[in-house]
């Protein structure tokens, strides 16, 4: 029996071997995103949740961003979750409730991973740069507003196609090829904004921070610290999007110019685009350790340079130490770091916990020096 070419869009069975090899791989990529990416989401959420019931205050923006950039990959690890149904039948079976949910969730979870890689690159830009948030309701009002035009855009094809939008594309279902309008205009067009406006956005973001410190703009060490992190792991964020991404945006465009690409070609683009799930939990499990792994969050107002924190114990706080010496020395000492806005100043400030101690560890006394340490939280 001849075997269907590549871009017909009808069911093909059974999977040439190249393909099977090919779907095998993606789906291991694909469980090891979809199990970090739903374990890093779960512990966010908890941890969000459990700061809310404890102090009633409003979340990070930065963290949300972050939990609903997991939650568009969990989405996008589900399309390719279900190539498990097409290795287990050793067929793609198209006008299958299957096929027409990979479609979907392919749709949805490609565009809404774009969608806040970008948000996050602005966020960040905004905050660093300018040392402006928007309005809590704003923002929140902002992420509705994203989530309801993926979906929004994600409608339109199925509502004009019905019949015929989600079917065979290669080497698994998605939007048919005879709708390249709908592909580009609908899905690619806001991939590769989101692509290249992330890249551009976070190299500003690098040069100014490169630059700030150099010139000692950063008020407090601390800050300074986290700034001088950040310069060196910002660049990592869109090349991780970019290389994940860029991959299978260039396979599709190029069937829907005319062109012909292999199996191997799209599954290969589809194991790294599948990956951009891990990858991100890796990638911020790495970069803003304190975030996952500590004991708190941090606070509403604290700005996207203080998630860099500078060990995963570091509290998220404004820690000012003033130290004494004895009345022989007269010497004095203090240092204050901790909870800063983008400029290094200080921001609002909810509450705070003092310690006076002997710098000898004995009762503060004439003969020795004296050590005063405020945390503001």
């Amino acid at each position: 029996m001849t075997e269907p070419p590549i871009g017909d869009p009808g069911s093909l069975s059974p999977l040439p071997l190249a393909l099977h090899r090919g779907l095998t791989a993606v789906a291991f990529f694909d469980f090891l995103s979809f199990l970090a990416s739903t374990a890093l989401f779960l512990r966010l959420t908890y941890k969000l949740i459990l700061q809310h019931h404890k102090t009633h205050t409003r979340a990070n923006q930065f963290l949300l961003l972050i939990t609903n950039l997991i939650f568009a990959d969990i989405q996008q690890s589900i399309a390719f979750l279900l190539n498990a149904q097409w290795l287990r039948s050793n067929a793609i079976a198209v006008g299958t409730p299957t096929c027409w949910a990979q479609g979907w969730f392919v749709s949805t979870g490609d565009l809404s991973s774009g969608l806040f890689t970008f948000a996050i690159a602005v966020h960040s830009y905004a905050d660093i740069v300018h040392d402006f948030r928007l309005g809590y309701k704003t923002f929140l009002a902002a992420i509705a507003g994203l989530w309801t035009f993926n979906y929004v855009l994600a409608l339109v094809g199925p509502v004009m196609h019905p019949k015929d939008y989600y079917v065979r594309a290669g080497a698994w279902c998605w939007i048919n090829l005879k709708y390249k309008d709908e592909r580009l205009w609908l899905h690619y067009f806001w991939i590769l904004i989101a692509e290249f406006g992330s890249v551009i956005i976070y190299t500003l973001i690098f040069l100014i921070l490169r630059r700030r410190v150099k010139e000692a703009f950063y008020t407090t060490s601390s800050t300074a610290l986290r700034a001088k992190s950040a310069a060196k792991l910002i660049i990592a964020y869109p090349v991780v999007y970019v290389v994940c991404t860029l991959p299978l945006v260039t396979a599709r465009l190029t069937t829907m110019a005319g062109g012909q690409v292999t199996y191997t070609t799209l599954c290969v683009a589809a194991a790294m685009i599948t990956s951009n799930g891990w990858l991100d939990v890796l990638l911020y499990t790495l970069t803003r350790q304190g975030l996952i792994f500590g004991d708190e969050l941090p606070s509403g107002d604290a700005g996207v340079i203080e998630t860099f924190r500078i060990r995963p114990d570091d509290a998220f706080g404004t820690v000012t130490t003033i130290e004494a010496g004895s009345p022989a020395t007269g010497g004095v000492r203090a240092r204050r770091h901790g909870r800063l806005n983008s400029k290094g100043i200080l921001g609002s400030r909810s509450g705070s916990q003092e310690n006076l101690f002997d710098v000898k560890g004995g009762l503060a006394g004439r003969q020795h020096g004296v050590k005063a340490e405020t945390v503001v939280y």
